[in-house]
């Protein structure tokens, strides 16, 4: 709609326009209080009747295959029954193309195409390769290379989260200490329970993503523990990354992500921040358990699971955000991400031994 407002110079006279709109929410109320829009009247016509269950699961899948945040909701019987797909303002556009694409290729006499269920995003490939490497990795340093001037002492003594050396700007400590591991047992153990977690997380958000992340959230948590701890304080080991990605879980959970359910629910802000508060205790609660059964005990740093786990959950509810608005990476992307979390570790020990 629009209006203007008319200026008179001299002898002339002009309108000038402007647009009538509603105002714009900033990010987080966007986040925080959604639009949700009925796909069925968009892609069936105005006066469309809710959709049967099979239908809606259908739809419901389409959206998934393409990483679209949905909810679904069940009309009641008192207005008509049948159920409804909603999704997100920002996404209505491309909810509709991809709806209107699949019913296209469906139509009755044509070809019926396979629609596979994309929602696992990521498979257990990467998560294992990345973990033998961590086994591999240890079985080289542990070795000696006379010729080459190299012990494990001399990786241990370089790439340690010795707080003294973190304080005083050797910043590469924080991703190489992830790497390093004071026996097989610890690296072996640290492999399949970090392992576990690094792979339910890929599910959700993709290899790439989920790697980056814990690589960042385990760097940050051995940067935090140097800084309350300090001293004389040293530690290895990847289990400060198992505990961020547990965080991620755990922050990504009221979101709904990878699994295109958003957790906010629906009602005014103090209904959704309730619903958000009740989505994330479960997941959180059962993160800090598994801290109090596996992130205490003899030789074990209970600072770095701590920090480790916080900021994973800080960076998963950041992710949480960011995806209600921009949805997961393409595959491309993804891969470009994964690429990327590998090279930090790398990039650390080159610059760690340069230094």
């Amino acid at each position: 709609m629009q209006a203007g407002k008319r200026f008179a110079m001299g002898r002339f006279c002009f309108t000038m326009p402007f647009m009538i709109d509603e105002p714009r929410q900033n990010f987080l109320l966007r986040a925080l209080r959604p639009n949700w829009m009925d796909l069925a009247p968009r892609v069936l016509g105005e006066d469309a009747p809710p959709l049967d269950h099979r239908t809606a699961k259908l739809w419901a899948l389409v959206l998934a295959s393409r990483h679209i945040p949905y909810r679904l909701r069940q009309v009641t019987r008192g207005d008509g029954g049948g159920h409804t797909v909603q999704v997100q303002m920002w996404f209505l556009d491309r909810a509709v193309s991809e709806i209107e694409l699949y019913l296209a290729e469906n139509a009755p006499g044509q070809h019926a195409v396979f629609l596979p269920d994309l929602r696992p995003v990521s498979g257990l490939e990467p998560t294992i390769g990345a973990m033998a490497f961590l086994v591999l990795f240890y079985w080289v340093y542990n070795r000696t290379y006379p010729s080459l001037g190299l012990y494990p002492k001399l990786w241990l003594d370089l790439g340690s989260a010795k707080a003294s050396g973190i304080l005083s700007g050797e910043w590469w400590r924080v991703f190489t200490a992830l790497t390093l591991h004071g026996d097989g047992a610890h690296v072996v153990g640290n492999a399949l329970i970090g392992g576990v977690f690094v792979w339910l997380a890929t599910r959700r958000l993709g290899a790439g993503l989920t790697w980056l992340l814990t690589i960042v959230g385990g760097g940050v948590g051995n940067l935090f523990n140097a800084m309350a701890l300090a001293g004389t304080h040293n530690a290895i080991g990847f289990s400060t990354a198992s505990f961020a990605a547990a965080g991620i879980l755990a922050g990504i959970a009221p979101f709904g992500v990878g699994g295109g359910r958003h957790g906010l629910g629906s009602g005014n802000l103090s209904q959704r921040i309730y619903e958000f508060i009740k989505s994330a205790l479960i997941p959180v609660a059962a993160g800090l358990g598994l801290l109090a059964m596996l992130g205490a005990g003899e030789n074990t740093d209970l600072g770095a699971h701590l920090f480790g786990f916080l900021s994973g959950l800080t960076l998963g509810l950041l992710t949480g955000l960011a995806t209600t608005r921009l949805g997961l990476p393409e595959k491309r992307a993804d891969e470009c991400l994964f690429g990327v979390a590998m090279a930090i570790p790398v990039f650390a020990w080159m610059y760690g031994w340069l230094a």
